[in-house]
């Protein structure tokens, strides 16, 4: 399940934190809550923050720093999470956008510069991420009880903004505690299907003031942020200005694995942040928080930790010298290596079907359609789509136009090789490719920048 550290890294311990503490005054509370209080008790909707405008970002969304090193950079990428084309001639005209992915060279948040909010609109289409692997399942399993437990929320409010379709809350419910869904997207319907309470409204410093949450939990919403620290920073002030302290109980991708494998098409559109388990801890600090606890898990793909409100936010960090000098060479690799990931890929699936083998590619959003977009993968090239998603079945790949078809288009085409694209989650589908659908084509999965066979002994 990872690692556990309940304190600060050894090259957190490192860092030069400068603190500023806030001057305590008779009533500041009062004065700070009455800004805070919303004319409709808090039920309005309104615009998150940091999306009133395009950006493009010079400075880490973590620490701020504005040096940098470029990873990657595509011109033309369309979205791949939501809004997923209906029509051949809609994918084919999908928008795309300029993707300019660095690396910070202070903290090692990896982000990228030219993102423009206006262009992902969740409250309007749902963000259609598969999240019913097996080992998946398990893993938010037993995180929901773990922190349940660890943080005492028997018969306590949880708050969960961005809640999805409410699954991983209704764990909450189901183990004892009073819960309550922030959702201002179409998935807010789902929760209300599990008879969840539900609010279709984005979360603030006024919720905070309103609910007085015990835990509020924000799973995979975080990297989507324009502005990260400025919501962390709202919530902290909701927070410390009516003297509440809740646990905040959070969850991103974590990149360190696809940096250290070379893997590009973890590169999301709308994903602004790519968080470091040390970028991850920074953001938090740096907004004002205390970090009580950080692991890994799901095959070190992702990172969480708990973090309270302090009276106090740091004002600088400086990083060691070695740290500095780490992320500035592993970044020149991973750019260096952008172009012969593609080449390979390419290279195989031609001799693939020079050979006359018939190459079936397993995952048409998300980071599926990254890599085949990011590697020009046509309908010429990869004519055959899979996942078995069925919310994504009929629908077309976004700008390069193959259906999406279901897992019985394998066994109809004779399909003898499939790549899965979606690394991160490759043993959950070699786990219903081979035990609930029975098929027996070939596995591959693109490993450290090259096709590998995905064979029980491959580490990845």
């Amino acid at each position: 399940m990872g690692r556990l550290a309940r304190s600060r890294s050894s090259l957190g311990a490192q860092r030069q934190v400068h603190f500023r503490a806030f001057p305590k005054r008779a009533g500041s509370g009062r004065r700070q809550l009455k800004l805070l209080q919303r004319a409709s008790d808090g039920k309005s909707m309104r615009t998150p923050p940091s999306t009133q405008r395009a950006l493009q970002l010079a400075t880490c969304l973590a620490c701020g720093s504005d040096k940098n090193y470029q990873l990657g950079h595509w011109q033309e990428m369309p979205l791949s999470v939501i809004n997923l084309p209906r029509t051949q001639a809609a994918a084919k005209s999908a928008p795309t956008f300029e993707l300019d992915v660095r690396r910070c060279g202070n903290c090692g948040h990896v982000f990228h510069t030219r993102f423009d909010p206006d262009a992902v609109q969740y409250k309007d289409a749902s963000n259609l991420v598969f999240n019913n692997g097996h080992g998946w399942q398990q893993y938010q399993k037993e995180l929901a009880q773990r922190w349940f437990k660890e943080w005492n929320l028997e018969g306590k409010l949880v708050v969960e903004v961005g809640a999805g379709d409410g699954e991983f809350l209704d764990r909450f419910r189901q183990l004892g505690a009073e819960v309550l869904a922030f959702e201002p997207g179409p998935d807010a319907e789902a929760c209300s299907r599990l008879g969840l309470r539900v609010k279709q409204n984005y979360f603030g410093a006024g919720e905070v003031a309103h609910f007085s949450p015990a835990a509020i939990i924000c799973r995979h919403v975080i990297e989507h942020m324009a502005d990260p620290a400025e919501f962390l920073r709202e919530i902290r002030l909701g927070a410390v200005a009516t003297e509440q302290a809740p646990v905040f109980l959070a969850e991103v991708p974590r990149i360190d694995k696809a940096l250290e494998h070379h893997r590009i098409n973890d590169f999301l559109y709308e994903h602004v942040s790519h968080f470091t388990e040390h970028s991850f801890r920074v953001l938090f600090e740096e907004a004002g928080w205390d970090v009580l606890a950080m692991e890994s898990g799901y095959g070190d793909e992702v990172v969480n930790l708990a973090a309270r409100p302090r009276s106090r936010c740091s004002l600088r960090v400086e990083e060691p010298t070695s740290h500095l000098k780490s992320v500035a060479e592993s970044s020149r690799r991973f750019s260096e290596s952008v172009d012969t990931h593609v080449h390979e890929l390419r290279e195989r699936l031609a001799d693939w079907q020079a050979a006359g083998r018939t190459v079936a590619l397993w995952g048409g959003t998300g980071k599926g359609a990254a890599l085949i977009n990011m590697c020009g993968l046509n309908a010429d090239k990869a004519p055959l789509v899979i996942d078995s998603d069925p919310r994504k079945q009929g629908a077309f790949v976004p700008g390069t136009a193959q259906v999406i078809r279901g897992p019985g288009a394998c066994e109809e085409s004779g399909v003898d090789v499939i790549l899965i694209c979606t690394q991160w989650r490759a043993r959950d589908i070699e786990h219903e490719i081979r035990q609930r659908l029975g098929l027996e084509a070939e596995l591959f999965v693109v490993h450290r920048g090259r096709i590998a066979e995905l064979t029980p002994q491959l580490e990845i």
